[in-house]
């Protein structure tokens, strides 16, 4: 009587089946986790403390010239009309739009006054998500500030209080 090879058996290949897989998971764990890196990581904090000081103050402008308006986000439009202040001397806007947690889905888009007095521009596309949108003139003297989930229906007003 030839026994037969360990190879040949069942209970072997099963033993080792389960560490193997461990192993691989492991290997592709460690691939992906290095791959995608998180992108909120700042080198030079003080920096970057100065510039959220330098920011709440373009906020505080905005509450002074008591700046309200109302956006209207289709999927082909963008639209921003002031309500309250004194914006006569605006003429184009910056809309920053920033995703929440997937940075190429970040875009900016500029906003010009037609002779509605609204602020407009088309879009080609953009993903759906939450976003958070910071409104700004061309020299960056004041800045509003809204979160909205994209694509919305209805009209959001945006009002000068920091969030």
């Amino acid at each position: 009587m030839n026994p037969t090879p360990w190879y040949k058996n069942f209970w072997p290949w099963f033993l080792m089946f389960f560490p193997f897989i461990t192993i691989v998971s492991c290997v592709l764990l460690v691939f992906i986790a290095v791959g995608n890196g998180p992108d909120m990581v700042v080198d030079d904090y003080y920096k970057k403390g100065k510039a959220i000081n330098l920011e709440l103050s373009k906020f505080d402008k905005a509450k002074a010239l008591y700046l309200h308006g109302d956006l209207d986000v289709t999927t082909s439009r963008i639209v921003f009309k002031f309500t309250k202040g004194d914006a006569s001397q605006v003429t184009a806007l910056k809309a920053s739009f920033y995703h929440r947690t997937i940075k190429s889905h970040d875009f900016a888009v500029n906003l010009l006054k037609n002779a509605n007095g609204e602020f407009s521009t088309s879009v080609e596309h953009y993903e759906p998500g939450a976003y958070t949108i910071f409104l700004e003139p061309m020299d960056g003297s004041w800045k509003l500030k809204e979160n909205l989930l994209l694509p919305t229906a209805t009209t959001v007003s945006i009002a000068p209080e920091y969030k």
